[in-house]
């Protein structure tokens, strides 16, 4: 998406592939089409959303519920770099805090938020499935595990 004057400019060759491969699919394609058109535009916008209910034929609130239930579904700006951290029991005592404490640290922000610069949000999660790799992040979709606070720098310097 880019923004000219005011308004909000999509990739509409690249959105119209994803909702033509999900239309007629119902509410099977719901998950998957909000997944790619994430992916394009960075979040989920009511113009998109609307675009996704007028092709799938499934009503906008059932869309928001979607949306709403799914973590890693955005309907508000977030970073082009998402930084997600683990705090479920595993990540905690191996030391997620003290990570996060470092991310908080270094990018200026705490969880839930967005650097002034719109590079980077930050997130706790509850459970992102590697305690094997505790304590660990997700940064984007790349598995960081067995993290450190003095990795951090490391880590964000190579973004």
């Amino acid at each position: 998406m880019n923004q000219q004057d005011g308004d909000l400019v999509y990739d509409y060759p690249a959105v119209e592939a994803v909702l033509t491969r999900h239309e007629g699919k119902g509410r099977a394609g719901l998950l998957p089409c909000l997944q790619d058109l994430q992916q394009i535009n960075g979040w989920l916008t009511p113009e998109l959303c609307q675009l996704v209910g007028q092709r799938l034929n499934i009503p906008i609130a059932d869309i928001y519920g979607v949306i709403d239930y799914y973590a890693l579904l955005y309907k508000e700006p977030v970073g082009r770099t998402i930084i997600r951290v683990c705090d479920d029991i595993a990540c905690y005592l191996a030391g997620s805090e003290e990570v996060l404490a470092e991310f908080k640290k270094w990018l200026g922000i705490g969880p839930g938020e967005t650097t002034p610069d719109g590079k980077y949000t930050l997130e706790v999660h509850p459970c992102l499935g590697y305690c094997d790799q505790a304590p660990m992040a997700l940064v984007n979709q790349e598995i960081h595990g067995h993290l450190t606070p003095e990795a951090v720098a490391t880590l964000l310097e190579a973004k």
